[in-house]
């Protein structure tokens, strides 16, 4: 590298380390409120609660618990939470009424959420009918009127909307009464609905029922990642926290990826406490379906150029769906690019791209943009 190139360099980190930079604290001063649903996505911050690992790292957290990402929101708008996991839809919702940011992306929730009629439907006698999905039963004409039950604004939701658009269909053409899942299960079991959104362990129990599985996130086409989010709030004034969970849930995610015996016992505890009716095979058969995320898978969604990233491809796909949907409108998707939902660059410093402390990015965004433009002109030309 030449001299002009070392120039631009530190300039680069001068002005990333002195404008802006967060407040640095004590590791005893880290303190943060986590959003979770108790599914494999929590999984992460459940054990690190339960193993003292993030005690031992300096940072004092306290989850709450909600049963989709539609009451999180709820909460997220009375400023109850810091940072959490839900399913993409959720969070861009999220970003839309409260500027909240995608920070990570963590467990596929595509193979979570299916669609289940009763054995004697109309839905389940077809099947072959629409073209170019084979494992979507049914026709428009069996789902066209359909009450079913789903929690909205969630992965859920998405999938089923899906499931519609790959017949010709929308919502519009079926009643969709708002429910989380473990209410849908029991009140679809109770004779409710023609067509429940499950996602597991509710999913397993549907089986037992001998109900059949119409649809699903699979069958759709579709591909869903969970993400983590964070609150405008706490990316302005508690970034070290923020920065400090994400890192730990990553570490904790890779060191337990693979110890199914461990995931299986806190996937259990977790859902039992929280009212969830589940057991020991069942958690187990759940934490083998998902694998938890790593680092180094989260570090793809970031590459590349701000704005073409993996990761601004999920979340303008999601966005543009539902616009064609008629669920949100192109004045948000423009909301969304101003409040920068998409996705704060890169959280943890384990990829090839210089990371920018984002308080300091917000507040000198075009002159630290210069720089990085200048360095990456100064490398382009091989100086």
């Amino acid at each position: 590298m030449n001299k002009t190139a070392k120039k631009v360099v530190a300039t680069i980190l001068t002005t990333v380390m002195t404008v802006g930079a967060a407040t640095v604290v004590s590791a005893d001063d880290l303190s943060i409120t986590l959003s979770h649903q108790p599914y494999s996505h929590a999984l992460p911050s459940y054990i690190g609660e339960e193993e003292g690992i993030f005690e031992e790292n300096g940072l004092n957290t306290e989850i709450l618990w909600f049963s989709s990402g539609n009451t999180q929101n709820e909460a997220l708008g009375a400023n109850e939470w810091d940072a959490g996991a839900c399913g993409t839809p959720p969070a861009i919702a999220a970003g839309i009424a409260y500027n909240a940011k995608i920070v990570g992306f963590s467990v596929d929730d595509t193979v979570s959420v299916d669609y289940w009629v009763r054995a004697d439907s109309d839905i389940a006698a077809i099947s072959g009918e629409v073209e170019g999905y084979p494992d979507i039963l049914g026709n428009a004409d069996t789902w066209k009127g359909k009450t079913i039950l789903c929690p909205t604004q969630t992965s859920a939701h998405y999938m089923l909307i899906a499931t519609l658009s790959a017949m010709g269909l929308t919502q519009n053409d079926v009643s969709i009464v708002h429910m989380d899942v473990p209410s849908a299960y029991t009140a679809f079991k109770a004779g409710q609905g023609d067509i429940v959104a499950l996602w597991d362990p509710q999913s397993y129990q549907a089986e037992e029922e001998g109900w059949v599985k119409a649809s699903s996130g699979e069958a759709s086409g579709e591909t869903m990642p969970t993400v983590l989010v964070a609150s405008e709030q706490a990316i302005e004034e508690n970034w070290d926290a923020v920065y400090a969970w994400v890192k730990n849930y990553y570490e904790i995610s890779g060191k337990y990826k693979d110890d199914i015996d461990t995931q299986s016992e806190y996937l259990l505890q977790m859902q039992l406490d929280n009212g969830i009716d589940t057991d020991e095979e069942l958690a187990r058969r759940f934490v083998e379906d998902r694998p938890l995320p790593t680092l180094e898978e989260n570090v793809e969604y970031f590459k590349g150029e701000a704005g073409n990233t993996k990761a601004d491809e999920v979340v303008n796909k999601i966005v543009q769906f539902f616009i064609d949907q008629g669920t949100y409108t192109d004045d948000d998707m423009t909301t969304l690019k101003e409040n920068g939902l998409g996705v704060l660059e890169e959280v943890c410093p384990l990829s090839a791209r210089m990371v920018v402390n984002q308080v300091s990015m917000k507040m000198e965004n075009e002159r630290i943009r210069k720089l990085i433009d200048d360095l990456r002109k100064v490398l382009q030309e091989g100086i």
